[in-house]
């Protein structure tokens, strides 16, 4: 692959996670819904916390469908405010890449209280299909959680 597309495609999956962060915040789960692969997997196990959830299994969300469900059911009727920065991309192929995205969140209840203050990295793939680039696979991983921020 030559350096200019190269560039164009980090550039794409940029624009891609840009849209996945902007579509979750605004509560459009419909384009949510178009950055993910048909088979994706979606590993949301340290949404909450540092360590995996208990119940990690029923963090992990496998199809494009219900994945932009889970989300939307965790995030619907609260506030959130995502932030993804630094990405590290590496193309592998014409049609496959990898990154990894430093994110920074904040969520509120529906009251307007503070519940969430999280940072850490999305480790995602991704796959280049006939519409644009679509993530595969993106797991959730923490370097500081608060919950229940007063």
């Amino acid at each position: 692959m030559d350096p200019i597309t190269r560039l164009i495609a980090i550039e794409e999956i940029k624009q891609l996670k840009a849209r996945y962060f902007r579509c979750m915040d605004t509560k459009d789960f419909v384009g949510l819904r178009k950055v993910f692969a048909d088979d994706a997997v979606f590993d949301a196990s340290c949404s909450l916390s540092i360590e995996p959830a208990a119940d990690a299994e029923n963090w992990i969300h496998a199809g494009g469908d219900n994945i932009a469900a889970f989300v939307e059911n965790a995030v619907a009727a609260l506030r959130t405010v995502h932030h993804g920065h630094c990405h590290e991309v590496e193309i592998v192929s014409e049609t496959e890449a990898r990154g990894v995205i430093a994110m920074e969140d904040q969520i509120w209840d529906a009251a307007g209280k503070l519940f969430l203050h999280g940072m850490g990295h999305y480790h995602e793939t991704y796959r280049k299909e006939s519409d644009g680039w679509k993530i595969v696979t993106s797991r959730i991983s923490r370097l500081h959680v608060i919950v229940g921020v007063d």
